[in-house]
């Protein structure tokens, strides 16, 4: 790699990737003056001499995966894009405040506690990705975010979130995984403009009320909580088209859902369901459901769905093979394995000769 930076045509060189490299100091490349991405990943850098930094036309650095404490960056408007995940920063460096075009800032497995003032005056700054740290998310912390579009706070062990949480009128995602929330403050239902909302690996009983007055959400997460129930207001989420409720203790589909019109995925495996209400035909976009690993005894026919290209109810309790679902041409993955299905010896040489022609169709049938 050395070799090739000292004899590389230096103004034609867009790009360097120097990941993997086990450097422990990065070489000098001031002299590629139209470098745009510059890679250093995986090695053990403890320092980035700021030279490096320098180029107007550097957009986006990648220093994940390092040694670094520390880093120094020197005024540049070109660089919009940087990533130090798996480090060993305690702060966010002050000297970022000088990446005026800065959009996304991404430092996940890091050692960082606090979200600095200065980010709030960083008008471009649209991502930031502090997943798996161990940030204190307080009052001053939620104004310094304002004006982010994406904020990732997942596996920080956040316990709750400040009252002042609606005051991210920006946000359009916000991902709180592997965090410990049981509860919402009054001020999330201000959120009106968030569009993702993620709360997988958390301990809710229940989806809180505010989450129902966020009606431009599309997609809700809350795989692996403690829910017991789906509110009946969830219906009020009509443009929601992703639904994530696997690993949970539901029991019943309220008659709501089915103003989800939308809906593109519906995963609500692992859960304690026994019928599937016939209403779920509506959902005439729907791609993708995931109803494995409950206790269904029946389920509708969705072979009308002309959308729905996968469907998994395997580990049920069925007993009637859903031989139009199997046969539909529009389904590419069926999964329907370890259920109690009863076959005449002829039904099961067809399901056979049908696994076949599926297989030949590169689709996937599963029984």
């Amino acid at each position: 790699m050395l070799r090739f930076l000292a004899l590389a045509d230096k103004d034609s060189i867009f790009t360097i990737d120097l990941s993997q490299c086990n450097f422990t100091k990065l070489p000098d490349i001031s002299d590629f003056k139209n470098l745009r991405n510059l890679k250093a990943s995986s090695n053990k850098l403890k320092t980035v001499p700021v030279s490096c930094l320098k180029s107007n036309s550097l957009q986006e650095i990648n220093f994940s995966n390092n040694q670094l404490k520390r880093i120094r960056f020197p005024k540049n408007t070109a660089i919009t894009s940087v990533k130090m995940d798996g480090n060993r920063f305690r702060k966010i460096p002050r000297s970022l405040k000088r990446l005026k075009n800065l959009k996304t800032l991404e430092m996940e497995h890091n050692r960082i506690k606090h979200i600095p003032r200065f980010l709030r005056k960083m008008n471009a700054l649209q991502e930031v990705n502090l997943n798996f740290n161990v940030i204190k998310l307080k009052k001053q912390a939620i104004k310094n975010l304002s004006g982010v579009n994406q904020i990732l706070l997942a596996g920080n062990h956040l316990k709750q979130l400040p009252e002042n949480i609606g005051s991210l009128k920006a946000a359009r995602k916000i991902n709180f995984a592997k965090n410990e929330i049981t509860t919402l403050p009054a001020s999330f239902e201000k959120l009106d403009s968030l569009k993702i909302l993620i709360f997988y690996k958390n301990h809710f009983n229940t989806i809180p009320a505010e989450i129902f007055r966020l009606h431009q959400l599309i997609q809700l997460d809350f795989y692996y909580n403690n829910l017991k129930s789906i509110p009946p207001a969830i219906g009020r989420l009509k443009n929601l088209k992703q639904l994530f409720l696997s690993f949970n203790h539901i029991s019943v589909l309220p008659d709501s859902m089915q103003q989800l019109t939308q809906l593109r995925y519906l995963y609500i495996h692992h859960n304690d369901l026994k019928v599937i209400p016939v209403w779920i035909k509506k959902f005439i976009y729907l791609q993708r459901v995931g109803f494995g690993y409950n206790q269904l005894f029946c389920i509708p026919d969705l072979s009308g769905l002309k959308e729905l290209k996968e469907a998994d109810y395997q580990h049920n309790n069925l007993s009637h093979f859903p031989w139009k679902m199997a046969e539909s041409p529009s389904i590419e993955i069926l999964i329907l394995r370890n259920n109690p299905f009863i076959l005449l010896q002829e039904e099961k040489e067809k399901l056979h000769r049908l696994v076949e022609k599926k297989r030949s169709h590169g689709y996937t049938l599963i029984p």
